[in-house]
């Protein structure tokens, strides 16, 4: 059966991650295509940093054999990377195991959202990583009917989606707001700090996977 499996891993980890590592201020988000020469991540999104400083230092890498800036937007950068040669870290172990990238974005530390065919390949992915010297930290793994079902729900807890939706329902975020943060507290029940943090955790994963599930070319 199917898998997905959402992990952290360090920069360090794979070559995209390394050669971006130019400040804390940057983000970086691969573009989800298919290359079909085989390339390992030749598209990438950054944002954060001065463009000029980190098209110098990305091309400084002795891993980088050329870097084009394709497209600006709204202070984004959609570039192709070609590489010298490919480091068999943690590109190497997905691909081994029939894995493929279905989202990836990070900076210092990286998030990848991966599918693999079943549970067995995953074990073998993990064990895979490790004799590499790859750590991985495991956030979730879930069937692709249950991925399906949580990417609906935006994989809220009930407590944030009440917030949430109350918030919404009642004004907060409109301009001006209808209702203070102290009154959506006192509806739920909760202190205004409890409320603040259920409001914006919930808002910050509504927008990510609303956000960041869509391409480059999307927005």
């Amino acid at each position: 059966m199917v898998v997905i499996v959402h992990v952290l891993v360090d920069a360090d980890a794979f070559d995209l991650g390394r050669v971006t590592q130019v400040g804390p201020e940057v983000r970086v988000e691969l573009e989800r295509v298919v290359p079909t020469d085989g390339s390992v991540m030749p598209f990438f999104w950054a944002s954060g940093a001065e463009s000029e400083a980190f098209e110098r230092s990305v091309r400084g890498s002795d891993a980088v054999e050329e870097l084009r800036a394709l497209a600006r937007v709204d202070g984004r950068v959609l570039y192709q990377v070609r590489w010298t040669e490919t480091t068999p870290s943690l590109t190497g172990a997905i691909a081994a195991h029939d894995g493929t990238i279905l989202e990836a974005s990070g900076g210092r530390t990286w998030s990848f959202r991966l599918r693999f065919p079943d549970h067995r390949d995953l074990a073998a992915f993990h064990e895979d990583c490790r004799a590499r010297g790859v750590d991985l930290h495991v956030e979730r793994i879930a069937t692709l009917d249950a991925e399906y079902a949580s990417e609906y729900g935006f994989d809220l807890t009930t407590k944030q989606s009440d917030a949430l939706a109350l918030a919404v329902e009642s004004g907060y975020f409109e301009v001006p707001r209808r209702v203070t943060l102290s009154e959506v507290a006192d509806e739920l029940g909760i202190s205004q700090q409890a409320a603040s943090e259920r409001i914006r955790r919930a808002a910050d994963t509504v927008l990510r996977r609303a956000l960041m599930s869509r391409s480059g070319n999307d927005r």
